[in-house]
């Protein structure tokens, strides 16, 4: 069989590669996931394990081998990513061109729930930012850096591709959104979930508009949301409680907002004291991040609802609203019909949100916490006529469930040309 190699920084995304494999092998490939944890972003896995169907195995599985070595040992027919704006897997993706080997950027979540045309998506918390930087720096010096240096040297990088790399260190570091990607993070093609996110592989990347494929939002299968299930919370409050939930980002771990997990915590429970003077309960939805840690015990004490992922569409077929800030899981309820409170009130308060969210019939931009249920009564009044339209456009191809086939076709496409 022919090897389709996936390459990632840690296992944290490997469940967007293992939905692959069944399709992928009825075409007669097979899928590995080459990753780079015991770098430092995830060192107690071990050289080699099985996730769902996928062989994952971390570089050290190698014997100290080099990337460029790794690469020329598994000999892939194409190598597949699920980000490609990071040093490690530019320099990979540069190796992939050294040795003709295509590869595919396949996103991972829908870019167009965030504001990508300003400078930031988010606002970055001084004293966060600089633990997250510090924390990096090792692993950067001793791993990262070298191995890119390596890869710009190997491919005779321009003086504008070295010149990119320093700029790129510093920007980085102060948490300054980058709009337009380095020419390295460039594959042969790329996938995306629905027809909104293609401006930004063009803008951003630099591809071609025959290069860019829609295959569908694979997240609508993973929470359970049908396609009769779409848009049916627009049909009337009757039979729905008081309870609104909150869908979070893990904003925390990524050295924005948020100055920690008790800042984070504080935030929550001043919604739910502010929800509950308005007759509202609050639950969350975390962010998985979240679940390595003691938080989500943290806010069950609170008495805030935390809801897990086999509840998550049960909640949103009986609660009232969510309150969201901007991340792929956000789309669920929209597409559900539910009224949706984008958060831009306390630290959040000068938030942007993408189009996808904002263009949302039954959206609104909520400022003051303490107009939460004023702001969904007014959403619960409105003509959303045009809210199955919509929901058209931005589901992507159905069923959601062919997700990995529509990639797994686009896969052989690119190894075929």
């Amino acid at each position: 069989m022919k090897t389709v190699l996936g390459f990632d920084s840690w296992t944290g995304g490997a469940h967007n590669f293992a939905r692959l494999v069944p399709a992928l092998r009825e075409k007669g490939y097979d899928l590995k996931l080459l990753h780079i944890g015991s770098w430092g972003g995830d060192t107690c896995r071990p050289a080699e394990e099985i996730i769902g169907e996928l062989i994952v195995r971390d570089v050290s599985y190698y014997g100290g081998k080099n990337l460029l070595s790794i690469l020329e040992i598994e000999k892939p027919s194409v190598v597949l990513f699920l980000s490609n704006d990071v040093f490690a897997h530019r320099a990979f993706n540069r190796y992939c061109r050294l040795r003709d080997v295509p590869s595919i950027h396949a996103y991972h979540g829908l870019v167009g729930i965030q504001a990508t045309e300003g400078t930031k998506i988010y606002k970055a918390n001084p004293i966060n930012q600089i633990g997250y930087v510090l924390n990096r720096v090792p692993k950067a010096l001793m791993r990262v850096w070298p191995l890119y240096i390596d890869s710009l040297i190997r491919t005779r990088a321009s003086l504008t591709e070295w010149f990119r790399f320093l700029s790129d260190i510093v920007n980085l570091a102060l948490g300054k959104y980058i709009r337009f990607a380095a020419s390295d993070s460039k594959t042969n093609a790329c996938i995306v979930y629905t027809q909104t996110d293609v401006h930004h592989a063009q803008t951003k990347y630099g591809y071609a508009t025959d290069e860019v494929h829609i295959v569908g939002n694979p997240d609508l299968g993973t929470f359970g949301l049908s396609e009769e299930m779409l848009s049916v919370g627009s049909s009337g409050t009757s039979d729905r409680v008081n309870e609104v939930i909150y869908i979070d980002t893990g904003l925390i771990y990524a050295g924005m907002v948020f100055s920690g997990a008790e800042d984070f915590r504080l935030h929550l429970t001043n919604i739910s004291y502010k929800l509950a003077d308005q007759g509202l309960k609050l639950a969350i939805k975390l962010h998985p991040d979240h679940y390595r840690t003691n938080f989500p015990k943290e806010i069950l004490s609170c008495g805030i609802r935390v809801v897990a992922n086999d509840d998550f569409i049960p909640t949103l077929l009986k609660c009232r609203a969510a309150m969201v800030e901007p991340s792929t899981a956000a789309l669920i309820p929209a597409l559900v019909g539910l009224p949706l409170l984008m958060v831009s009130f306390g630290k959040l308060k000068d938030q942007k949100y993408g189009n996808i969210l904002m263009d949302y019939p039954r959206a609104s931009l909520l400022t003051d916490i303490e107009m939460a249920m004023t702001t969904i009564a007014e959403i619960e009044d409105r003509d959303s006529s045009n809210l199955k339209e919509w929901i058209k456009s931005n589901s992507g191809p159905l069923p959601a469930e062919e997700m990995p086939n529509r990639v797994s076709e686009v896969i052989k496409q690119v190894i075929e040309q």
